[in-house]
């Protein structure tokens, strides 16, 4: 007796991440259902796996949002198995000097919008009694640097809401993760680099989207509420998250080091032809 494969959503499928998460996903043998802005890009990632479904979806629209979680709960097509909700943006500035507009963009994709979706997931993953929900995080939900302030409270915000989701879900058999990297080589911290981002960013070397990939594929076969990648930042961030007034007289010497690895990350992109 043949039966259907497993169904796992990707959303932001097209960036660094998304795709290589998609990737590995489907190599497992998952359909996917491939989510992004573009129809373009989507259709163009879709081609390279065969039977995915592809959804146009702007987060920053908290209408077509809302259309989408009630178009979801109305929809009675298979279990959704695994969803990975990854779609994210920073806009690199001081608070005080960011636009009004840019400050809320990142509340309403980062938090609110991936708030609305994951309460949608949930909500059908328990209906169905079981499930895997992974959002990407980041290890600004631990640490909120200077220059990226909005962002980290879009993440811990996000953060409180996957702790509470796990204790609520585990006894309905739904299992919820978060994923937590320090920085990755993608487009976001490309753009970072070049445009005033923390220097604190580039402390340690970027992990690949592909670390990130890896850890989500751990996160499905041994469930953890928390999964850093790398695996060490799960110390160094935990205790500077823990005491959070050791930072300021830190300041100094981790941009003097994280702006040698800045420079050294700019020479590997420009040496790579990015």
């Amino acid at each position: 007796m043949s039966t259907s494969p497993p169904v796992a959503l990707v959303t932001g499928s097209t960036g660094g991440i998304g795709a290589c998460v998609a990737d590995a996903l489907s190599a497992r043998g998952y359909r996917l259902v491939l989510m992004d802005l573009d129809p373009a890009r989507l259709a163009q990632q879709a081609e390279r796996h065969p039977g995915a479904r592809v959804e146009t979806l702007d987060l920053s629209r908290q209408d077509a949002v809302l259309d989408w979680a009630r178009a979801l709960q109305a929809d009675d097509a298979a279990p959704i198995d695994v969803a990975f909700v990854n779609a994210g943006l920073i806009a690199v500035g001081d608070v005080v000097e960011l636009p009004i507009e840019q400050l809320l963009l990142q509340l309403q994709v980062n938090l609110v919008s991936t708030a609305v979706m994951l309460q949608a997931l949930a909500r059908r993953m328990a209906a169905a009694g079981r499930g895997h929900l992974i959002a990407t995080v980041s290890m600004g939900g631990i640490v909120s640097l200077k220059g990226s302030a909005a962002y980290s409270a879009s993440k811990f915000g996000l953060r409180g809401l996957l702790w509470g989701l796990r204790d609520e879900l585990r006894p309905r058999g739904v299992q919820v993760c978060g994923i937590y990297p320090a920085g990755v080589d993608t487009p976001m911290l490309r753009h970072e680099a070049r445009h005033g981002g923390s220097a604190l960013n580039f402390v340690g070397r970027p992990v690949s989207p592909e670390d990130v990939a890896r850890a989500v594929l751990a996160a499905i076969d041994r469930p953890r509420l928390e999964t850093y990648v790398p695996a060490s930042e799960s110390v160094t961030g935990r205790l500077a998250g823990a005491f959070p007034g050791l930072l300021a007289g830190l300041y100094p010497l981790l941009e003097k080091l994280g702006e040698r690895g800045r420079a050294a990350y700019l020479a590997r992109l420009a040496r790579d032809g990015h």
